[in-house]
């Protein structure tokens, strides 16, 4: 929980950073290090629940994700994460959690900010609009990623069951090896 709490605060720096104009590949270091505190987890609570007995799909485990990567970046829900009184469900923030952050660009002291040509803005706008469907994009795929993860580790742990069975069974069958053999001999020297 430390790690995924370090990891957002480290997040918010570098997109501040970014915002800036400054640290655009420290800003994809900090996403790619939330995310796998987020996984992890998600995982840890995917076992919990599994130990329980209790019912675990991918879907539940994509809800715990959501709620931790939600809780983790937003200041209010850290606090109660961080507290251990997180109580429902969350949402992760959109763009509007850049909102209170400082630009690059903000107009020089005494000078009259000029305004935007519109064909600046329209341009703008879908520069804003394509990134976002890529981000959306991009986020699925890392969805779809994680999900098959998650079913090829799931795969891993009922191979390891099987083989520990089948292991299992191999030692018992020796066992019975064992004493067959010995009763050979003993009926071999009577």
């Amino acid at each position: 929980m430390r790690a995924l709490l370090r990891s957002a605060e480290e997040l918010r720096k570098a997109q501040q950073r970014a915002l800036g104009g400054k640290g655009g590949s420290d800003l994809q270091d900090r996403l790619a290090e939330q995310r796998r505190s987020v996984r992890a987890l998600a995982r840890l609570g995917r076992d919990i629940l599994a130990n329980e007995g209790r019912s675990v799909s991918d879907a539940i485990v994509g809800r715990i994700a959501k709620t931790l990567d939600a809780a983790a970046l937003d200041e209010g829900w850290r606090f109660q994460l961080r507290a251990g009184r997180l109580t429902e469900e969350l949402e992760p923030p959109g763009f509007e959690a850049l909102a209170g952050m400082a630009s690059a660009r903000r107009a020089r002291k005494g000078a009259a900010a000029a305004k935007p040509k519109p064909e600046r803005i329209g341009e703008a706008r879908r520069r804003v609009q394509e990134a976002q469907r890529e981000a959306r994009a991009r986020a699925r795929e890392a969805d779809q990623a994680e999900a098959e993860a998650q079913r090829a580790e799931r795969a891993a742990g009922e191979a390891h069951q099987t083989a520990r069975a089948a292991r299992k069974r191999a030692d018992e069958a020796q066992r019975a090896l064992a004493e067959a053999e010995a009763a050979l001999r003993k009926t071999q020297r009577s």
